[in-house]
């Protein structure tokens, strides 16, 4: 359960991590399986565990220097290496002020502060302000810094601190009011809550290892998005993202041994498959289309690297 707890710490704890001084990620096609799927590089430099494009089970991973404002809706399930699986709800609201950038030491735009504007309700369950921080590399050194304040629900195991519930297949209710303002209320759907299974196959001596995942399909769904992620051996509170993939949402992957097979087992001991179900869409704040909803349902799964 400890190691389980984890892999969640690590995601809510870091909701959004990035780095400063990254190439652009590549994407490729592969189109050695029945039908084409989109891979995207997520980190260049595997021995760095902060990263352009960021590793967060729940859901949201974004360079903050070019976002609308976020609400984001998250069901997470954890599966360990023991099989056992623990669900957890998760949502979030963030409103940056683009009237006050943050820079990195050499004058580029690192992010903006971020404001509380108002109270925020999900599902009639009083949102709480917490202190937003990030981390990120600064002319090769390690820093951190403070945003502000963002809006935060979160339930764990046992139903543990907020009331609150992430519905699959249904909606949850939004509701904003403005410290001097009108106030903000719609619905936010929720998809089918997805189930995922993941095993490797073959042998590295051999140069066929790859990753046979399945999934519960969904007819004329978004795409499926899976971010394949793993463990430092000697920081075993670090996961490391490795690769996004999107695919069509019909219930079966096969990840070609030369993405495994290069995954240096000196650094890494185990893999995290992250499946995502998202809905997302726009909404209207102060009279524009600047509020980003993004709704997901989430299941990661551990894996041991052979």
């Amino acid at each position: 359960m400890k190691k389980l707890i984890t892999y969640l710490f690590i995601a809510l704890l870091g909701l959004v991590i990035f780095g400063c001084d990254k190439p652009a990620p590549t994407e490729l096609i592969d189109g050695s399986t029945e039908e084409l799927a989109e891979y995207e590089v997520l980190s260049q430099d595997l021995n760095d565990e902060y990263y352009s494009n960021g590793f967060d089970t729940t859901g949201v991973t974004q360079d903050l220097k070019g976002l609308a404002n976020i609400i984001s809706v998250s069901g997470i399930k954890v599966t360990g290496i023991d099989g056992n699986t623990d669900s957890f709800s998760f949502a979030q609201t963030i409103f940056f002020d683009k009237s006050k950038p943050i820079y990195y030491s050499d004058g580029r735009l690192l992010a903006y502060e971020t404001i509380t504007p108002g109270v925020i309700h999900f599902d009639n369950v009083r949102a709480r302000t917490v202190p937003f921080r990030i981390r990120f590399r600064d002319n090769g050194m390690l820093r951190d810094t403070l945003l502000g304040n963002r809006y935060i629900l979160y339930s764990g195991r046992h139903g543990g601190m907020d009331q609150f519930h992430y519905r699959h297949n249904s909606s949850i209710n939004f509701h904003f009011q403005m410290f001097f303002g009108q106030s903000v209320e719609f619905d936010i759907p929720t998809p089918e809550e997805v189930f995922g299974e993941a095993a490797l196959l073959g042998r590295r001596v051999d140069r066929n290892l790859r990753a046979v995942l399945h999934w519960n399909a969904v007819a004329n769904g978004p795409k499926m998005i899976i971010i394949i992620g793993a463990r430092l051996r000697d920081r075993q509170n670090v996961v490391i993202p490795l690769y996004r993939v999107r695919t069509k949402d019909d219930g079966e992957l096969i990840i070609p041994a030369r993405f495994i097979n290069k995954i240096p087992l000196d650094k890494f001991d185990r893999l995290v498959f992250t499946f995502i179900r998202r809905f997302e869409h726009s909404e209207r704040y102060n009279g524009n289309n600047d509020l980003y909803v993004s709704s997901q349902s989430i299941h990661s799964i551990v894996v041991n690297l052979n």
